[in-house]
């Protein structure tokens, strides 16, 4: 589940996969494209909810690629301490072909799919993940963070 900025598109489901009440779920601008540093993470608020955003360049999965970005947003909460620290983990990826984007805990370093939240080190802890749209138009774009459902489990 990602999202490219070279146009708009989301990292949502198939409209197939999605119900109609999920298709009402909101979009929330958070911030503009260059507020978030490549290969990194910020933190952003959204209806009281702290997520940590990610812009991924497609070095970050595949060593020697670019060109290509791709954008990924989970909950900013780390599962096993409660602190709000998962923007400041470690972005990378597995060796597994195709690569599986991840970010480490900053606190105990497990390892997060930033597609699904899932921890590959512990499967009794996760992350919630959440849908992201990035819309090219103002100024290089806007991140987005969709509200309302995540990524499949």
């Amino acid at each position: 589940m990602t999202a490219t900025e070279s146009e708009p598109v989301s990292n949502v489901m198939d409209d197939a996969d999605i119900d109609s009440e999920t298709e009402v779920a909101l979009w929330h601008d958070v911030c503009a494209v260059a507020d978030v540093p490549i290969d990194r993470g910020v933190a952003v608020l959204v209806d009281g909810t702290a997520i940590a955003l990610f812009r991924l360049s497609s070095a970050a999965k595949t060593p020697g690629a670019t060109g290509v970005q791709e954008w990924y947003a989970v909950s900013h909460i780390e599962p096993e301490s409660g602190a709000p620290i998962m923007a400041r983990g470690l972005v990378g990826s597995t060796g597994e072909e195709p690569p599986v984007p991840t970010v480490a805990s900053p606190l105990h370093k497990q390892r997060y799919d930033l597609r699904t939240g899932r921890c590959l080190d512990d499967p009794t802890l996760s992350l919630t993940p959440y849908a992201v749209e990035v819309d090219p138009d103002e100024d290089g774009g806007h991140a987005r963070v969709r509200i309302g459902f995540g990524a499949e489990s």
